[in-house]
């Protein structure tokens, strides 16, 4: 038994049922970047990345409580070398016995990898892959954060749809890769114009948006006016010169029908485009 401990491909820890570690075997050390044996009378909790310590104490009080029989969470743990790496925590109650304490049994998984694999496949659901800004479906929930926050506020929400004119123009001469540049040339400059808490989105094709909280409508055309100077600025594309103008859209909360309505501010913007 001992052996199958200490060989385990996986981290293992025996702790007391407040948390202090007993043993811990040399995969535990490798996972953790030092070794095991200085973990002996401390506690996880040291290692545990401090935005996740409320959910490992609420593990451990329901084992303390006997609440559960076994428990399973996802946190992250602090490499020695200060790096963060994501775990998975698998923790069973043994009950005591008259030669040994109650005392818990802890498999501990790396799944950092995972967790990286779902925060890209998450990313790309969400955004636009030749830009990298967000799609339709982020901006729309953003739009309804917005817009929640705009009735507690009872500040503006101001939506701008943009349309490039000319750019099926630079397909059919340049090709698509040209156009795909420009696409890209301009995601910038719309990034570059947005203040902290702004969002620019890409709906497709040559369709651009700019979310804008906290804003009046009297400021909105001023925006508006930067956002058309941006599309005027030449794009350089394949030693070519590029010229566009952009049509815009201006849709706000105040004194709308349909306010919580994401979809509803996003069609009055594109049908307000000039």
């Amino acid at each position: 038994m001992q052996s199958a401990f200490d060989n385990a491909p996986i981290a293992m820890a025996i702790v007391t049922p407040l948390g202090v570690v007993t043993t811990g075997n040399p995969a535990l050390g490798g996972l953790l970047g030092k070794p095991s044996q200085l973990m002996l009378g401390a506690t996880l909790f040291d290692v545990t990345h401090p935005d996740d310590l409320a959910e490992a104490y609420r593990m451990c009080a329901l084992m303390q409580a006997g609440a559960a029989q076994t428990v399973r969470h996802e946190c992250r743990f602090l490499h020695a070398s200060g790096t963060v790496i994501w775990v998975l925590v698998s923790t069973s109650r043994v009950p005591g016995v008259p030669d040994r304490p109650a005392h818990l049994i802890m498999h501990i998984e790396d799944i950092t990898d995972r967790k990286a694999l779902e925060a890209e496949l998450t990313h790309r659901a969400l955004h636009d892959p030749l830009t990298g800004l967000p799609n339709r479906a982020l901006l729309l929930d953003r739009i309804a954060h917005a817009l929640a926050r705009s009735q507690r506020s009872d500040r503006p929400t101001c939506l701008f749809f943009l349309d490039l004119n000319g750019f099926k123009l630079v397909n059919d001469t340049y090709g698509h890769a040209a156009g795909d540049l420009v696409l890209q040339q301009f995601s910038q400059r719309l990034t570059a114009l947005l203040r902290p808490g702004d969002s620019a989105a890409r709906l497709g094709g040559d369709e651009f948006t700019v979310l804008c909280e906290d804003l009046e409508p009297r400021q909105a055309e001023l925006v508006a006016q930067r956002l058309r100077a941006a599309a005027a600025q030449p794009f350089t594309v394949c030693g070519h010169r590029v010229q566009l103008t952009a049509a815009v859209g201006i849709s706000t909360s105040i004194g709308q029908p349909h306010t919580n309505d994401p979809a509803a501010l996003l069609q009055r913007a594109d049908q307000h485009m000039s």
